[in-house]
């Protein structure tokens, strides 16, 4: 991670305390077990970085990725999943034609 990537991260988090309502889509108990969760989990990949590397470091990953979503109250999962959603259900069916059929037997 450069320190252009971490400017634009805490700008990005400063824009999102700014303006909550444009950026909020995790309910305030998701965010404060979203913050728990990943506060626990960025302390124990840290503490055991030297005894198990790997397992550390998805648990510092994950930890951040949770302690992201409860400061911030975004969730780029839950905003792709909805972009999906919504693009597979029709908003509106239009009929343009109409038969009527008469009993063929």
């Amino acid at each position: 991670m450069t320190n252009e990537d971490l400017n634009t991260t805490i700008n990005n988090i400063k824009e999102a305390w700014k303006y909550p309502e444009l950026f909020q889509n995790v309910s305030k108990s998701e965010r404060w077990l979203s913050g728990a969760a990943g506060t626990y989990l960025l302390y124990k990949g840290l503490t055991g970085i030297f005894s198990h590397p790997v397992i550390a470091i998805t648990g510092a990953a994950v930890g951040a990725g949770l302690l992201y979503r409860g400061i911030t109250g975004y969730c780029p999962v839950r905003d792709l999943s909805e972009q999906n959603k919504e693009s597979i259900a029709p908003d509106e069916v239009i009929i343009s034609e109409t038969y009527v059929v008469d009993d063929l037997t």
